[in-house]
């Protein structure tokens, strides 16, 4: 399928330039919706203007179990995004255990009965469209992490395919009803370093200084030795980088394999850990700073972690990483020898209930992300040996981004919306350390070497507004 008719971009609305979604509905039309990890028909009444009305009526969609008595729509088990097929016949839906990175489109007739897997990528698959009877677009990124890239799904094979074969990332996409527009958003993302010294004070926007790279993209930075590792793209996918001496080298080429995630980098800078996505699961490749030497550590655990944040990090002697994972007993926090032997783990729990840790320099504490509430999540700590350590209520942005001081007195945490404070173990007290404005999220950061300063990264995920039509 080519779009290669008319495509033009549209520009921004004008006047109040706030973002908002736009949604509406045929008056009397099934519409389905996704509910405590089911599916529902419900039923809409809705005013021409598109306001009033309300539900008249919603009805669970009941499917079968598998041969081994597993509930579809079990505990655990996400289910996004539905849609109907053009002829009405269909419910095309996202169905995994993990939307970043694990789930797959499925169908069910809106009777029930038993769901259809349709493509087998495990993937981020979103904004399913249906183009026409017999062909559904969608987005969702690549073999490998690359993209996101527009796909369209033959139902009838059940092949899936990249739509174009160009470096454009397409993050959403929705098709009129006759089949013959769609409109897309394009990828134009931004991602830099800026520097904020720890100061006395609050420090502000004045304070803050670019940090200067010859890498035009740049983010998730970890320091180790005399080197900053960071993520940036030459292609296709983010990879690896390393910033030594006033030089920049590749070490991981995204266009292989793309990163996400801060690496982890050990003390004394010889050697790193990213998280890889092998053969539908998630885990961690050590190697040496330049790239070389590469090997899995610890294959049995499947990697867990926020996305965009450090899922794991090194002990200060360098002979243990920890990191949160599951393996065949479930979910918790583990310790991997780097040279060998089986992995120790340091709590059980509900998945994702111990993700991103970060050791302390002296090595006697471990602060990592409990359960997330919202947006946020509570900072833990334990001991190496699985002692749980009280630590004063603080609570971090969804995805746990901190790091400790060099020195180890204290914890550096960014809490929302995106501004840094400092717990001081001493007093068992924080303190806000920046009050900045908006200019790009912050995701990840990391303290320098001296202990002087705070280097983090500002993303801006823009894109441009593309109509597509395709010939009669």
């Amino acid at each position: 399928m080519a779009f290669v008719a008319r495509r033009r971009h549209l520009p921004p609305p004008a006047g109040d330039r706030r973002q908002f979604w736009l949604s509406a509905v045929e008056a009397g039309r099934f519409v389905e919706q996704v509910s405590l990890g089911a599916l529902f028909l419900t039923c809409l009444k809705v005013s021409l203007l598109g306001f009033g009305g309300g539900l008249v009526w919603a009805r669970r969609i009941v499917v079968n179990q598998d041969e081994n008595g597993k509930l579809f729509f079990g505990r655990g088990m996400h289910n996004h995004n539905p849609v109907w097929s053009s002829d009405n016949q269909w419910i095309y839906f996202g169905h995994g255990t993990d939307p970043t990175d694990g789930m797959d489109v499925w169908r069910v007739r809106p009777g029930g009965g038993s769901p259809e897997q349709m493509t087998d990528q495990h993937a981020d698959i979103n904004y399913l469209a249906p183009l026409d009877a017999r062909t559904l677009l969608y987005v969702a990124h690549g073999k490998g992490g690359a993209g996101p890239w527009l796909w369209a799904l033959d139902v009838e094979r059940k092949v899936a395919r990249r739509v174009t074969t160009g470096l454009e990332q397409y993050t959403t996409v929705s098709a009129s009803r006759d089949g013959r527009r769609l409109v897309a958003t394009v990828a134009n993302p931004t991602a830099t370093l800026s520097q904020v010294p720890l100061l006395d004070r609050i420090a502000e926007d004045r304070d803050v200084q670019p940090y200067q790279l010859p890498s035009a993209r740049a983010f998730a930075p970890r320091f180790g030795g005399t080197s900053l590792f960071y993520l940036s793209a030459r292609g296709t996918g983010d990879g690896l980088w390393r910033f030594l001496a006033g030089q920049s080298s590749e070490v991981w080429k995204g266009a292989n394999v793309a990163l996400s995630e801060p690496p982890a980098v050990s003390p004394d800078g010889t050697r790193v850990a990213v998280v890889v996505r092998q053969g539908g699961k998630r885990h961690l490749t050590i190697m040496s700073a330049d790239g070389t030497n590469l090997r899995t550590l610890a294959p049995s655990i499947d990697i867990q972690g926020a996305a965009a944040h450090g899922a794991a990090d090194w002990s200060p002697d360098g002979a243990w990483i920890v990191t949160g994972g599951s393996d065949e007993n479930g979910s918790g926090l583990f310790k991997i020898p780097v040279n060998g032997g089986d992995p120790v783990r340091l709590t059980t729990g509900p998945k994702e209930s111990a993700i991103n840790p970060v050791w302390s320099p002296a090595g006697n504490l471990i602060v990592y992300a409990g359960v997330s509430v919202g947006n946020k999540v509570p900072i833990l700590g334990m001991r190496p040996d699985g002692t749980i350590v009280d630590l004063p209520a603080v609570q971090t942005k969804l995805g746990g981004s901190y790091r400790f001081l060099r020195n180890g007195t204290g914890l550096v945490y960014l809490a929302v919306p995106y501004d840094f404070w400092l717990l001081d173990f001493s007093t068992k007290t924080s303190r806000q350390l920046t009050r900045l404005n908006y200019h790009g999220v912050v995701r990840s950061f990391d303290i320098t070497p001296d202990g002087k300063q705070i280097v983090f990264d500002r993303t801006r995920d823009n894109s441009d507004v593309v109509l597509i039509e395709i010939p009669k």
